[in-house]
């Protein structure tokens, strides 16, 4: 058994960047380093299937193109999974949610052709898989406010309303890595939703108007979000332009 424990730097898995992955965490029930068996157990017992229905299974990974990789997932349900952070937050996110992973990968497989050009589609899945948080609330107010890069406003202005009224769900499992030692600069994609279950998510993945622009993922700087960081306390934090910035308007989920 691999004696690494979940400990990386300073920042363990228990904080909030990590809270969508602490039930399946708990499941494990351990501080060493989770084996392929022990993660297909969880799958297992959960039942978890891809689109095609096939029982989603952690196989050790051989090298393979992205292509044959979101092909290989579909066609057998067995996905490559090497023994490192990257990886392993994937496993994660599956077991966490699956519904999510399988429409990512079936609305992968669905655009893969003879040509092998990378599509507009197929960027924005990337993007949410690697780089995503879903943002809820009831609230479009506060969505609205995450749209228009109105920080100081959300943040600030607003913060009790944050707090009690939307929840930060961090997907990505590429931005899930980074946030094992979180920096000044590391910005998620936001898919901002009423509801942020697994299958609202989903919905939001196969609904094609949102595959059809980067756009349709709002930049959120992930520091400014309360309680996920110190300086986030203090006010004047949000005055960093450099980081929270103002830009586009992302069209309207």
């Amino acid at each position: 058994m691999d004696e690494r424990t979940w400990q990386h730097g300073q920042t363990p898995l228990s904080t909030l960047f990590f809270s969508g992955l602490h039930p399946v965490l708990r499941e494990l029930n351990s501080p060493l380093w989770p084996s392929r068996d022990a993660l297909n157990r969880i799958a297992i017992a959960r039942n978890i299937v891809n689109q095609q229905g096939h029982p989603i299974r952690f196989v050790p990974a051989s090298t393979s193109s992205a292509l044959q990789y979101e092909s290989h997932i579909a066609t057998t349900g067995e996905i490559p999974t090497r023994d490192n952070w990257h990886d392993l937050l994937n496993a994660l996110q599956w077991l966490s949610y699956p519904v999510t992973k399988a429409a990512i990968n079936a609305q992968h497989v669905a655009r893969i052709d003879a040509s092998m050009q990378r599509c507009v589609a197929r960027d924005v899945l990337t993007m949410f898989d690697e780089s995503g948080i879903i943002v809820a609330s009831a609230d479009e107010s506060l969505l609205a406010l995450v749209r228009d890069f109105q920080w100081h406003t959300l943040f600030v202005t607003r913060r009790a309303d944050v707090i009690k009224h939307m929840r930060f769900t961090l997907f990505g499992h590429g931005l899930l890595e980074k946030s094992l030692s979180p920096f000044i600069g590391i910005t998620a994609k936001a898919m901002l939703l009423h509801d942020g279950g697994d299958a609202a998510a989903a919905n939001w993945l196969n609904t094609e108007s949102n595959l059809a622009h980067a756009r349709t993922l709002a930049p959120l700087p992930l520091l400014g979000i309360p309680g996920w960081d110190m300086r986030s306390e203090d006010a004047t934090f949000y005055d960093n332009t450099h980081y929270f910035r103002t830009g586009y308007r992302p069209k309207s989920a």
